[in-house]
């Protein structure tokens, strides 16, 4: 039987001195950063000197915009809800419209009535279904376009103050 080779792995003079150059190359850099860190002197930073009537004026002051932000963000909760409900239920309308709209359809497919008599009932149900399902969801996506906008305007007003 013929017998399989394994690789051998092979180590040359050349690769292993090039690991110690890169490791010196390496130390050489991190030591130059080292000393450079070292020399740097820390920048000093302004002092500020605030009396306690400045340190109430300011604490106020923000004490004033967290309730301003706060009111903003009840309003924009409290519009959020109503568009939810009212997309909610123009959804459900549709459905519901859907639905009948649907058995109408199948009604009017399973009445005994001459071929052609059927075909165009069938046809003007079909399309009344379309126009009836296109209106709505137009609408549903103009009522989610205004919940969103009006959802928003509170914050919006708040932040541009």
């Amino acid at each position: 039987m013929a017998e399989v080779k394994k690789p051998r792995a092979k180590s040359t003079v050349k690769s292993v001195q090039k690991a110690d150059d890169l490791v010196e190359m390496a130390a050489v850099s991190a030591a130059e950063i080292v000393e450079a860190v070292v020399e740097a002197k820390p920048a000093s930073l302004p002092t500020i000197a605030t009396t306690p009537l400045e340190a109430g004026a300011i604490f106020s002051s923000a004490k004033k915009q967290g309730d301003v932000f706060r009111q903003a963000v009840s309003e924009a909760v409290a519009a959020s809800a109503k568009g939810a409900l009212e997309v909610n239920d123009k959804i459900i309308d549709a459905v519901n419209t859907q639905r009948d709209v649907a058995l109408d359809l199948w009604r009017s497919a399973i009445s005994p009535s001459p071929l052609p008599e059927a075909f165009k009932a069938q046809s003007q149900a079909t399309r009344q279904a379309y126009e009836t399902a296109s209106a709505q969801w137009k609408d549903i996506a103009e009522t989610t376009a205004l919940w969103f906008t009006k959802s928003l305007e509170p914050l919006q007003s708040t932040l541009r103050r």
